[in-house]
Protein backbone atom coordinates (compact mmCIF):
# COMPACT_ATOMS: atom_id res chain seq x y z
CA UNK A 1 0.00 0.00 0.00
CA UNK A 2 2.88 2.40 0.82
CA UNK A 3 4.42 1.66 -2.58
CA UNK A 4 1.08 2.49 -4.25
CA UNK A 5 0.82 5.84 -2.48
CA UNK A 6 4.47 6.63 -3.26
CA UNK A 7 3.81 6.02 -6.97
CA UNK A 8 0.69 8.21 -6.89
CA UNK A 9 2.61 10.94 -5.04
CA UNK A 10 5.44 10.77 -7.58
CA UNK A 11 2.95 11.09 -10.45
CA UNK A 12 1.38 14.13 -8.77
CA UNK A 13 4.80 15.68 -8.19
CA UNK A 14 5.80 15.16 -11.82
CA UNK A 15 2.43 16.51 -12.98
CA UNK A 16 2.92 19.61 -10.87
CA UNK A 17 6.42 20.00 -12.32
CA UNK A 18 5.09 19.77 -15.87
CA UNK A 19 1.98 21.93 -15.51
CA UNK A 20 3.04 24.67 -13.09
CA UNK A 21 4.40 27.84 -14.68
CA UNK A 22 5.90 30.24 -12.16
CA UNK A 23 6.29 33.71 -13.60
CA UNK A 24 9.84 35.05 -13.35
CA UNK A 25 9.13 38.14 -11.27
CA UNK A 26 12.06 40.41 -11.90
CA UNK A 27 11.31 44.12 -11.61
CA UNK A 28 10.18 45.51 -14.98
CA UNK A 29 12.93 47.04 -17.13
CA UNK A 30 10.72 50.01 -18.06
CA UNK A 31 8.70 50.69 -14.89
CA UNK A 32 7.38 54.03 -16.11
CA UNK A 33 5.51 52.34 -18.97
CA UNK A 34 4.74 49.13 -17.09
CA UNK A 35 3.05 50.91 -14.19
CA UNK A 36 1.47 53.72 -16.23
CA UNK A 37 -2.32 54.44 -16.18
CA UNK A 38 -2.52 53.06 -19.73
CA UNK A 39 -0.95 49.73 -18.85
CA UNK A 40 -3.42 46.90 -19.51
CA UNK A 41 -3.79 44.42 -16.65
CA UNK A 42 -4.00 40.64 -16.78
CA UNK A 43 -6.46 40.66 -13.90
CA UNK A 44 -8.54 43.29 -12.18
CA UNK A 45 -10.27 42.86 -8.83
CA UNK A 46 -13.24 45.03 -7.85
CA UNK A 47 -15.78 45.35 -5.03
CA UNK A 48 -13.13 44.48 -2.45
CA UNK A 49 -12.25 45.69 1.03
CA UNK A 50 -8.51 46.09 0.49
CA UNK A 51 -6.32 46.63 3.55
CA UNK A 52 -3.11 47.85 1.95
CA UNK A 53 -0.74 48.04 5.00
CA UNK A 54 0.98 50.90 3.18
CA UNK A 55 1.86 52.95 6.26
CA UNK A 56 3.92 52.25 9.37
CA UNK A 57 1.56 50.36 11.70
CA UNK A 58 -1.37 51.76 9.70
CA UNK A 59 -3.64 50.45 6.99
CA UNK A 60 -5.12 52.54 4.16
CA UNK A 61 -8.20 51.10 2.47
CA UNK A 62 -8.90 50.60 -1.27
CA UNK A 63 -11.69 48.91 -3.23
CA UNK A 64 -10.01 47.77 -6.45
CA UNK A 65 -6.63 46.79 -7.84
CA UNK A 66 -4.99 45.62 -11.04
CA UNK A 67 -2.30 43.00 -11.58
CA UNK A 68 0.06 42.53 -14.53
CA UNK A 69 2.77 39.87 -14.85
CA UNK A 70 2.66 39.31 -11.12
CA UNK A 71 2.88 42.97 -10.04
CA UNK A 72 0.35 45.44 -8.69
CA UNK A 73 0.02 48.15 -11.35
CA UNK A 74 -2.87 49.98 -9.69
CA UNK A 75 -4.42 50.12 -6.22
CA UNK A 76 -7.32 52.45 -5.57
CA UNK A 77 -11.00 52.72 -6.42
CA UNK A 78 -13.16 51.19 -9.14
CA UNK A 79 -13.24 54.33 -11.21
CA UNK A 80 -9.46 54.49 -11.37
CA UNK A 81 -9.01 50.84 -12.27
CA UNK A 82 -11.09 51.12 -15.45
CA UNK A 83 -8.17 52.36 -17.56
CA UNK A 84 -6.33 49.10 -16.88
CA UNK A 85 -9.11 46.89 -18.29
CA UNK A 86 -8.51 45.72 -21.85
CA UNK A 87 -10.15 43.11 -24.11
CA UNK A 88 -8.21 40.27 -22.53
CA UNK A 89 -8.35 41.42 -18.90
CA UNK A 90 -10.05 39.09 -16.44
CA UNK A 91 -12.25 41.02 -14.00
CA UNK A 92 -13.10 39.45 -10.64
CA UNK A 93 -15.83 40.68 -8.31
CA UNK A 94 -14.74 39.89 -4.75
CA UNK A 95 -18.21 40.60 -3.41
CA UNK A 96 -17.04 42.82 -0.56
CA UNK A 97 -14.52 40.33 0.84
CA UNK A 98 -11.39 41.58 2.55
CA UNK A 99 -7.98 41.50 0.87
CA UNK A 100 -4.76 41.68 2.89
CA UNK A 101 -1.12 41.42 1.81
CA UNK A 102 0.41 37.96 1.66
CA UNK A 103 1.29 36.80 5.17
CA UNK A 104 4.80 36.07 6.37
CA UNK A 105 6.18 33.68 8.93
CA UNK A 106 9.43 35.37 9.87
CA UNK A 107 10.75 32.38 11.78
CA UNK A 108 9.71 28.80 11.13
CA UNK A 109 11.36 25.45 10.58
CA UNK A 110 9.97 24.26 7.28
CA UNK A 111 9.06 20.71 8.23
CA UNK A 112 5.47 20.93 7.06
CA UNK A 113 5.69 18.03 4.64
CA UNK A 114 7.91 15.87 6.81
CA UNK A 115 5.99 16.46 10.03
CA UNK A 116 2.39 16.89 8.94
CA UNK A 117 2.16 14.65 5.88
CA UNK A 118 4.85 12.00 6.28
CA UNK A 119 5.86 11.87 9.97
CA UNK A 120 8.52 9.43 11.14
CA UNK A 121 8.40 10.07 14.90
CA UNK A 122 5.06 10.00 16.76
CA UNK A 123 4.16 13.14 18.72
CA UNK A 124 2.35 12.63 22.00
CA UNK A 125 0.31 15.82 21.48
CA UNK A 126 -3.07 15.59 19.86
CA UNK A 127 -2.12 18.70 17.89
CA UNK A 128 0.46 21.48 18.09
CA UNK A 129 -0.41 24.02 20.76
CA UNK A 130 -2.41 21.49 22.77
CA UNK A 131 -0.28 20.14 25.60
CA UNK A 132 -0.32 16.44 26.37
CA UNK A 133 -1.10 15.31 29.91
CA UNK A 134 0.83 12.54 31.64
CA UNK A 135 -2.13 10.26 30.99
CA UNK A 136 -2.05 11.03 27.27
CA UNK A 137 1.71 10.47 27.11
CA UNK A 138 1.27 7.09 28.74
CA UNK A 139 -1.63 6.21 26.44
CA UNK A 140 0.44 7.05 23.36
CA UNK A 141 3.29 4.90 24.65
CA UNK A 142 0.92 1.98 25.16
CA UNK A 143 -0.49 2.41 21.66
CA UNK A 144 3.00 2.51 20.14
CA UNK A 145 4.00 -0.66 21.95
CA UNK A 146 0.87 -2.38 20.62
CA UNK A 147 1.16 -1.13 17.03
CA UNK A 148 4.91 -0.75 16.55
CA UNK A 149 4.68 2.96 15.77
CA UNK A 150 7.82 4.78 16.84
CA UNK A 151 9.74 1.55 17.41
CA UNK A 152 13.28 1.54 16.02
CA UNK A 153 15.67 -1.38 16.04
CA UNK A 154 19.39 -0.90 16.53
CA UNK A 155 22.20 -2.83 14.91
CA UNK A 156 22.42 -4.95 18.05
CA UNK A 157 18.74 -5.87 17.74
CA UNK A 158 17.72 -3.69 20.69
CA UNK A 159 14.33 -2.06 20.28
CA UNK A 160 13.86 1.61 21.18
CA UNK A 161 10.68 3.66 21.32
CA UNK A 162 11.33 7.20 20.11
CA UNK A 163 8.68 9.92 20.57
CA UNK A 164 8.40 13.69 20.84
CA UNK A 165 6.28 16.51 22.27
CA UNK A 166 6.22 16.54 26.09
CA UNK A 167 5.90 19.71 28.17
CA UNK A 168 5.82 19.06 31.91
CA UNK A 169 4.93 22.53 33.17
CA UNK A 170 1.23 21.84 32.73
CA UNK A 171 1.46 18.61 34.73
CA UNK A 172 0.73 18.22 38.44
CA UNK A 173 3.39 18.17 39.76
CA UNK A 174 5.07 20.04 36.86
CA UNK A 175 8.07 17.73 36.68
CA UNK A 176 9.26 15.18 34.14
CA UNK A 177 10.49 11.93 35.73
CA UNK A 178 11.58 8.64 34.20
CA UNK A 179 9.16 6.77 36.47
CA UNK A 180 6.21 8.25 34.54
CA UNK A 181 7.37 6.21 31.55
CA UNK A 182 8.49 3.22 33.62
CA UNK A 183 4.89 2.76 34.78
CA UNK A 184 3.81 1.75 31.28
CA UNK A 185 7.12 0.71 29.66
CA UNK A 186 9.76 -0.64 32.05
CA UNK A 187 11.48 -3.10 29.71
CA UNK A 188 12.01 -1.23 26.42
CA UNK A 189 14.16 1.92 26.40
CA UNK A 190 12.14 5.04 25.61
CA UNK A 191 13.59 8.35 24.45
CA UNK A 192 11.22 11.30 24.05
CA UNK A 193 12.18 14.78 23.00
CA UNK A 194 10.64 17.79 24.67
CA UNK A 195 8.47 19.96 22.42
CA UNK A 196 11.60 22.07 22.08
CA UNK A 197 15.17 22.15 23.37
CA UNK A 198 15.31 19.15 25.68
CA UNK A 199 14.51 15.48 26.09
CA UNK A 200 13.83 12.70 28.56
CA UNK A 201 13.99 8.94 28.88
CA UNK A 202 12.99 6.02 31.09
CA UNK A 203 15.11 4.02 33.52
CA UNK A 204 15.87 1.30 30.99
CA UNK A 205 17.45 3.83 28.64
CA UNK A 206 19.59 5.24 31.46
CA UNK A 207 20.76 1.74 32.38
CA UNK A 208 21.72 0.84 28.82
CA UNK A 209 23.65 4.10 28.47
CA UNK A 210 25.31 3.75 31.86
CA UNK A 211 24.11 7.16 33.05
CA UNK A 212 24.21 7.62 36.83
CA UNK A 213 24.31 10.47 39.31
CA UNK A 214 28.08 10.59 38.74
CA UNK A 215 27.83 11.10 34.98
CA UNK A 216 29.13 14.57 34.05
CA UNK A 217 26.94 17.01 32.14
CA UNK A 218 27.38 16.87 28.37
CA UNK A 219 28.84 19.90 26.63
CA UNK A 220 25.99 22.34 26.02
CA UNK A 221 23.56 20.33 28.15
CA UNK A 222 22.57 19.41 31.68
CA UNK A 223 21.43 16.21 33.41
CA UNK A 224 18.55 16.99 35.77
CA UNK A 225 18.65 15.42 39.25
CA UNK A 226 16.16 15.27 42.10
CA UNK A 227 16.64 16.47 45.68
CA UNK A 228 18.50 13.24 46.51
CA UNK A 229 20.91 13.72 43.65
CA UNK A 230 19.40 10.93 41.53
CA UNK A 231 19.02 11.28 37.78
CA UNK A 232 15.41 12.11 36.86
CA UNK A 233 15.70 11.17 33.20
CA UNK A 234 15.30 14.76 31.97
CA UNK A 235 18.01 16.47 29.93
CA UNK A 236 18.24 20.22 29.41
CA UNK A 237 19.12 21.06 25.79
CA UNK A 238 21.52 18.22 24.91
CA UNK A 239 21.42 14.66 26.21
CA UNK A 240 24.64 12.77 26.99
CA UNK A 241 26.32 11.47 23.84
CA UNK A 242 26.59 7.98 25.31
CA UNK A 243 22.79 7.85 25.25
CA UNK A 244 22.35 9.44 21.84
CA UNK A 245 24.83 6.97 20.33
CA UNK A 246 22.57 4.07 21.32
CA UNK A 247 19.35 5.42 19.80
CA UNK A 248 18.73 4.04 16.30
CA UNK A 249 18.25 6.92 13.86
CA UNK A 250 15.12 7.28 11.76
CA UNK A 251 15.58 6.05 8.19
CA UNK A 252 17.14 8.85 6.12
CA UNK A 253 14.90 10.47 3.56
CA UNK A 254 15.68 9.66 -0.04
CA UNK A 255 16.26 12.47 -2.55
CA UNK A 256 12.70 11.96 -3.81
CA UNK A 257 11.23 12.01 -0.29
CA UNK A 258 13.08 15.22 0.55
CA UNK A 259 11.75 16.88 -2.60
CA UNK A 260 8.24 15.52 -2.01
CA UNK A 261 8.16 16.79 1.58
CA UNK A 262 9.47 20.18 0.53
CA UNK A 263 7.05 20.67 -2.36
CA UNK A 264 3.91 19.19 -0.82
CA UNK A 265 4.42 20.98 2.47
CA UNK A 266 3.92 24.36 0.78
CA UNK A 267 0.24 23.63 0.20
CA UNK A 268 -0.39 23.57 3.95
CA UNK A 269 1.23 27.00 4.22
CA UNK A 270 -0.72 28.40 1.27
CA UNK A 271 -4.00 27.20 2.76
CA UNK A 272 -3.54 29.47 5.79
CA UNK A 273 -2.45 32.50 3.76
CA UNK A 274 1.34 32.27 4.02
CA UNK A 275 3.06 33.57 0.90
CA UNK A 276 6.60 33.77 2.32
CA UNK A 277 8.43 32.01 5.10
CA UNK A 278 11.80 32.61 6.71
CA UNK A 279 13.28 29.14 7.17
CA UNK A 280 15.34 29.18 10.39
CA UNK A 281 17.10 25.81 10.42
CA UNK A 282 20.69 26.68 9.43
CA UNK A 283 20.35 25.11 5.98
CA UNK A 284 23.50 23.41 4.71
CA UNK A 285 25.22 24.23 1.43
CA UNK A 286 24.02 20.99 -0.18
CA UNK A 287 20.42 21.47 0.96
CA UNK A 288 20.41 25.08 -0.21
CA UNK A 289 21.48 23.94 -3.68
CA UNK A 290 18.76 21.26 -3.72
CA UNK A 291 16.11 23.80 -2.73
CA UNK A 292 17.30 26.24 -5.35
CA UNK A 293 16.93 23.49 -7.97
CA UNK A 294 13.29 22.96 -6.99
CA UNK A 295 12.61 26.65 -7.46
CA UNK A 296 14.47 26.69 -10.75
CA UNK A 297 12.31 23.74 -11.81
CA UNK A 298 9.19 25.87 -11.33
CA UNK A 299 7.43 23.66 -8.78
CA UNK A 300 7.65 25.94 -5.76
CA UNK A 301 5.19 28.82 -5.36
CA UNK A 302 5.85 29.69 -1.71
CA UNK A 303 8.53 32.35 -1.34
CA UNK A 304 11.36 31.48 1.04
CA UNK A 305 14.08 33.42 2.81
CA UNK A 306 16.30 30.47 3.68
CA UNK A 307 18.54 31.05 6.70
CA UNK A 308 21.72 29.10 6.07
CA UNK A 309 24.65 27.97 8.19
CA UNK A 310 27.82 30.11 8.45
CA UNK A 311 29.70 27.40 6.56
CA UNK A 312 27.14 27.43 3.73
CA UNK A 313 27.40 31.21 3.38
CA UNK A 314 31.18 31.00 3.11
CA UNK A 315 30.90 28.25 0.50
CA UNK A 316 28.35 30.19 -1.53
CA UNK A 317 30.36 33.38 -1.26
CA UNK A 318 27.41 35.68 -1.96
CA UNK A 319 23.65 35.77 -1.32
CA UNK A 320 21.20 34.14 -3.73
CA UNK A 321 17.97 35.69 -5.00
CA UNK A 322 16.21 33.53 -7.56
CA UNK A 323 13.35 35.51 -9.11
CA UNK A 324 12.33 36.90 -5.71
CA UNK A 325 11.15 33.35 -4.90
CA UNK A 326 14.11 31.67 -3.24
CA UNK A 327 16.41 33.94 -1.27
CA UNK A 328 19.26 33.11 1.01
CA UNK A 329 20.91 36.21 2.40
CA UNK A 330 20.68 35.44 6.11
CA UNK A 331 22.91 33.27 8.30
CA UNK A 332 21.41 31.60 11.37
CA UNK A 333 23.25 31.12 14.66
CA UNK A 334 22.24 30.31 18.25
CA UNK A 335 23.29 32.10 21.42
CA UNK A 336 21.46 29.87 23.92
CA UNK A 337 18.65 27.36 24.40
CA UNK A 338 14.98 27.67 25.41
CA UNK A 339 13.23 29.10 28.46
CA UNK A 340 11.02 26.10 29.13
CA UNK A 341 13.91 23.64 29.26
CA UNK A 342 15.96 26.15 31.29
CA UNK A 343 18.50 26.28 28.48
CA UNK A 344 18.02 30.03 28.01
CA UNK A 345 21.17 31.87 29.11
CA UNK A 346 20.44 34.22 32.01
CA UNK A 347 22.53 36.89 33.72
CA UNK A 348 21.30 35.69 37.11
CA UNK A 349 20.35 32.18 38.20
CA UNK A 350 16.95 30.70 37.43
CA UNK A 351 14.38 31.68 40.03
CA UNK A 352 13.09 28.09 40.15
CA UNK A 353 16.47 26.31 39.74
CA UNK A 354 19.08 27.95 41.99
CA UNK A 355 22.68 27.85 40.83
CA UNK A 356 21.83 27.32 37.17
CA UNK A 357 22.16 30.00 34.48
CA UNK A 358 21.30 28.13 31.28
CA UNK A 359 23.43 27.07 28.33
CA UNK A 360 25.42 29.70 26.41
CA UNK A 361 26.26 28.74 22.83
CA UNK A 362 28.38 31.64 21.61
CA UNK A 363 30.20 34.70 22.96
CA UNK A 364 29.85 38.36 21.99
CA UNK A 365 33.38 38.23 20.55
CA UNK A 366 32.49 35.28 18.31
CA UNK A 367 29.34 37.07 17.14
CA UNK A 368 31.33 40.20 16.32
CA UNK A 369 33.88 38.18 14.35
CA UNK A 370 31.22 36.30 12.38
CA UNK A 371 29.13 39.43 11.81
CA UNK A 372 32.14 41.33 10.50
CA UNK A 373 32.98 38.53 8.07
CA UNK A 374 29.39 38.17 6.83
CA UNK A 375 28.95 41.89 6.20
CA UNK A 376 31.99 41.61 3.95
CA UNK A 377 30.29 39.05 1.68
CA UNK A 378 26.82 40.59 1.74
CA UNK A 379 25.02 38.45 4.32
CA UNK A 380 23.17 39.50 7.43
CA UNK A 381 22.95 37.49 10.62
CA UNK A 382 19.99 36.16 12.63
CA UNK A 383 20.79 34.85 16.10
CA UNK A 384 18.48 32.90 18.40
CA UNK A 385 18.50 34.62 21.80
CA UNK A 386 16.05 33.81 24.60
CA UNK A 387 17.68 34.74 27.91
CA UNK A 388 18.81 38.22 28.93
CA UNK A 389 22.48 37.16 28.92
CA UNK A 390 22.12 35.77 25.40
CA UNK A 391 20.40 38.91 24.16
CA UNK A 392 23.10 41.10 25.69
CA UNK A 393 25.84 39.02 24.07
CA UNK A 394 24.08 39.32 20.71
CA UNK A 395 23.56 43.08 20.99
CA UNK A 396 27.19 43.57 22.06
CA UNK A 397 28.45 41.39 19.23
CA UNK A 398 26.31 43.12 16.62
CA UNK A 399 27.37 46.54 17.89
CA UNK A 400 31.04 45.63 17.56
CA UNK A 401 30.60 44.14 14.06
CA UNK A 402 28.90 47.33 12.87
CA UNK A 403 31.67 49.42 14.40
CA UNK A 404 34.35 47.20 12.82
CA UNK A 405 32.88 47.59 9.34
CA UNK A 406 31.36 51.06 9.45
CA UNK A 407 28.33 49.55 7.71
CA UNK A 408 24.92 51.24 7.78
CA UNK A 409 22.97 49.24 10.40
CA UNK A 410 19.67 49.89 8.63
CA UNK A 411 21.03 48.26 5.49
CA UNK A 412 22.71 45.37 7.29
CA UNK A 413 19.60 44.62 9.40
CA UNK A 414 20.98 42.20 11.94
CA UNK A 415 18.18 40.16 13.51
CA UNK A 416 17.55 38.84 17.01
CA UNK A 417 15.45 35.70 16.71
CA UNK A 418 12.94 35.47 19.59
CA UNK A 419 14.44 38.50 21.42
CA UNK A 420 12.57 37.12 24.37
CA UNK A 421 14.07 38.54 27.57
CA UNK A 422 15.81 41.91 27.83
CA UNK A 423 17.15 43.94 30.73
CA UNK A 424 16.02 47.56 31.18
CA UNK A 425 19.54 48.61 30.16
CA UNK A 426 19.46 46.68 26.87
CA UNK A 427 15.90 47.48 25.72
CA UNK A 428 16.73 50.95 24.31
CA UNK A 429 19.81 49.68 22.44
CA UNK A 430 18.00 47.83 19.64
CA UNK A 431 16.51 50.72 17.66
CA UNK A 432 19.69 52.81 17.22
CA UNK A 433 21.54 49.70 15.99
CA UNK A 434 18.82 48.96 13.44
CA UNK A 435 18.24 45.52 14.98
CA UNK A 436 15.13 43.58 13.97
CA UNK A 437 13.21 41.79 16.71
CA UNK A 438 11.96 38.59 15.09
CA UNK A 439 9.38 37.52 17.68
CA UNK A 440 6.72 34.84 18.08
CA UNK A 441 3.51 36.01 19.79
CA UNK A 442 2.41 32.40 20.33
CA UNK A 443 5.42 31.86 22.57
CA UNK A 444 4.07 34.28 25.13
CA UNK A 445 0.76 32.50 25.56
CA UNK A 446 2.52 29.12 25.63
CA UNK A 447 5.39 30.17 27.89
CA UNK A 448 3.10 31.87 30.40
CA UNK A 449 2.80 28.44 32.04
CA UNK A 450 6.45 28.48 33.12
CA UNK A 451 8.23 31.79 32.39
CA UNK A 452 7.09 33.55 35.59
CA UNK A 453 8.59 30.72 37.65
CA UNK A 454 11.82 30.71 35.61
CA UNK A 455 12.36 34.48 35.69
CA UNK A 456 10.62 35.78 38.80
CA UNK A 457 8.43 38.83 39.17
CA UNK A 458 10.96 41.47 38.04
CA UNK A 459 12.72 39.86 35.07
CA UNK A 460 9.42 38.77 33.54
CA UNK A 461 8.64 42.47 32.94
CA UNK A 462 11.35 42.50 30.28
CA UNK A 463 10.06 39.41 28.48
CA UNK A 464 7.78 39.21 25.41
CA UNK A 465 7.70 43.01 25.22
CA UNK A 466 6.39 43.64 21.68
CA UNK A 467 4.59 46.85 22.67
CA UNK A 468 7.67 48.37 24.30
CA UNK A 469 9.88 47.60 21.30
CA UNK A 470 7.35 48.90 18.78
CA UNK A 471 7.01 52.14 20.73
CA UNK A 472 10.80 52.56 20.59
CA UNK A 473 10.77 52.22 16.80
CA UNK A 474 12.06 48.65 16.55
CA UNK A 475 10.79 46.64 13.58
CA UNK A 476 9.05 43.60 15.06
CA UNK A 477 8.54 40.84 12.48
CA UNK A 478 6.29 38.04 13.67
CA UNK A 479 6.45 34.31 13.15
CA UNK A 480 5.59 31.01 14.82
CA UNK A 481 8.78 29.00 15.25
CA UNK A 482 6.89 26.03 13.81
CA UNK A 483 7.08 23.17 14.69
CA UNK A 484 7.38 24.52 18.22
CA UNK A 485 4.03 26.26 17.69
CA UNK A 486 1.25 25.95 15.09
CA UNK A 487 2.04 27.55 11.73
CA UNK A 488 -1.32 29.31 11.23
CA UNK A 489 -0.60 33.09 11.03
CA UNK A 490 -4.07 33.97 12.30
CA UNK A 491 -3.18 32.20 15.55
CA UNK A 492 -0.19 34.55 15.68
CA UNK A 493 -2.28 37.66 15.05
CA UNK A 494 -4.80 36.55 17.70
CA UNK A 495 -2.05 36.03 20.30
CA UNK A 496 -0.43 39.37 19.45
CA UNK A 497 -3.71 41.25 19.96
CA UNK A 498 -5.19 39.40 22.93
CA UNK A 499 -2.19 37.98 24.84
CA UNK A 500 -4.51 35.01 25.41
CA UNK A 501 -4.60 31.41 24.30
CA UNK A 502 -7.37 30.14 22.05
CA UNK A 503 -9.49 29.28 25.09
CA UNK A 504 -9.46 32.96 26.12
CA UNK A 505 -7.06 32.39 29.00
CA UNK A 506 -6.05 34.22 31.06
CA UNK A 507 -8.98 36.56 31.45
CA UNK A 508 -7.99 40.03 30.30
CA UNK A 509 -4.75 38.80 28.73
CA UNK A 510 -1.27 38.00 30.08
CA UNK A 511 0.55 41.30 30.61
CA UNK A 512 -1.99 42.81 28.23
CA UNK A 513 -0.15 46.15 28.24
CA UNK A 514 2.34 44.51 25.85
CA UNK A 515 -0.32 43.61 23.25
CA UNK A 516 -0.29 44.91 19.68
CA UNK A 517 -3.17 46.67 17.99
CA UNK A 518 -4.81 44.81 15.11
CA UNK A 519 -3.10 47.14 12.64
CA UNK A 520 0.30 46.47 14.22
CA UNK A 521 -0.23 42.73 14.30
CA UNK A 522 -1.13 42.68 10.60
CA UNK A 523 1.77 45.01 9.78
CA UNK A 524 4.18 42.77 11.70
CA UNK A 525 2.95 39.69 9.81
CA UNK A 526 3.28 41.36 6.39
CA UNK A 527 5.47 44.44 5.98
CA UNK A 528 7.57 43.50 9.01
CA UNK A 529 8.49 40.18 7.43
CA UNK A 530 9.26 41.84 4.11
CA UNK A 531 11.56 44.32 5.86
CA UNK A 532 13.36 41.48 7.61
CA UNK A 533 13.89 39.90 4.18
CA UNK A 534 15.12 43.23 2.74
CA UNK A 535 12.21 43.19 0.30
CA UNK A 536 9.92 45.94 1.60
CA UNK A 537 10.51 48.06 -1.53
CA UNK A 538 8.80 45.42 -3.69
CA UNK A 539 6.83 43.34 -1.20
CA UNK A 540 4.84 43.25 2.03
CA UNK A 541 1.98 45.63 1.19
CA UNK A 542 -0.64 46.12 -1.51
CA UNK A 543 0.77 49.05 -3.47
CA UNK A 544 1.52 49.89 -7.07
CA UNK A 545 4.97 48.66 -7.97
CA UNK A 546 4.98 45.72 -5.58
CA UNK A 547 4.69 41.99 -6.08
CA UNK A 548 1.07 40.86 -6.25
CA UNK A 549 0.90 38.56 -3.26
CA UNK A 550 -2.39 38.81 -1.40
CA UNK A 551 -4.90 36.85 0.64
CA UNK A 552 -8.69 36.99 0.47
CA UNK A 553 -10.56 36.44 3.73
CA UNK A 554 -14.31 36.58 4.45
CA UNK A 555 -14.22 39.20 7.20
CA UNK A 556 -12.62 42.59 7.86
CA UNK A 557 -9.80 41.70 10.24
CA UNK A 558 -9.57 45.30 11.48
CA UNK A 559 -13.26 45.70 12.33
CA UNK A 560 -14.15 44.69 15.87
CA UNK A 561 -17.82 44.77 14.96
CA UNK A 562 -17.20 42.23 12.21
CA UNK A 563 -15.06 39.88 14.30
CA UNK A 564 -14.26 39.93 18.01
CA UNK A 565 -10.68 39.76 19.27
CA UNK A 566 -11.17 36.29 20.68
CA UNK A 567 -12.26 34.97 17.27
CA UNK A 568 -9.35 36.25 15.19
CA UNK A 569 -7.68 32.83 15.21
CA UNK A 570 -10.77 31.30 13.58
CA UNK A 571 -10.36 33.21 10.30
CA UNK A 572 -10.14 30.87 7.31
CA UNK A 573 -8.62 31.84 3.98
CA UNK A 574 -10.76 31.95 0.83
CA UNK A 575 -7.89 32.47 -1.58
CA UNK A 576 -4.09 32.89 -1.54
CA UNK A 577 -2.40 34.55 -4.51
CA UNK A 578 1.35 34.65 -5.14
CA UNK A 579 2.72 36.75 -7.95
CA UNK A 580 -0.75 37.24 -9.36
CA UNK A 581 -1.36 33.48 -9.64
CA UNK A 582 -3.89 31.63 -7.50
CA UNK A 583 -1.91 29.35 -5.22
CA UNK A 584 -4.84 28.20 -3.05
CA UNK A 585 -8.60 28.52 -3.30
CA UNK A 586 -10.98 27.25 -0.67
CA UNK A 587 -13.07 24.41 -2.05
CA UNK A 588 -16.71 25.19 -2.67
CA UNK A 589 -18.98 22.97 -0.60
CA UNK A 590 -21.97 21.83 -2.64
CA UNK A 591 -24.98 21.32 -0.39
Amino acid sequence: MKIFYSIISLILLLTLFITTTVIAQIYPEDPETFFSPQSVADKVYINANVITVDKMHKCTKASAFAVKDGWFIYVGDEAGVQSHIGPGTLVFDLEGKTVIPGLHDSHMHYRLGARELYPQTPDIREELGKWASVERMQAVIKDCLATGKGIRVGKDGQQWLVLSGWMSDVWDPPVFHRKLIDEVCPDIPVYITRYTHGSGCNTKALELAGITKDTPDPEGGHIKKDERGEVTGEFVERAPQQLLDLIPPAPPYTFYEDARNFVEGQHLALKVGLTMIHEASQTSYNDAKKRLALYEGGIMLLRMNDMISPEAAKQLGAPINYNNRYINQTVKQLADGAMGSRGAWLLEEYSDYPGYFGEPRVTAEQIAELGTELIGIGYNLAIHAIGDAANRAVINGYEKALKNTGADPFKVRFRIEHCQTLTPQDIPRLAPLGLIASMQPLHAIEDMHFSPARLGSERIKGAYIWRTLLDLGVVVSSGTDYSVSPYNPFYTIHAAVTRQDRNNNPSGGWYKEQAMSREEALWSATWGGAYAAKMEDIYGSIEKGKLADFVVIPVDILDKNAIADEDLWKIEVDMTVIGGEIAYKKPVVVK
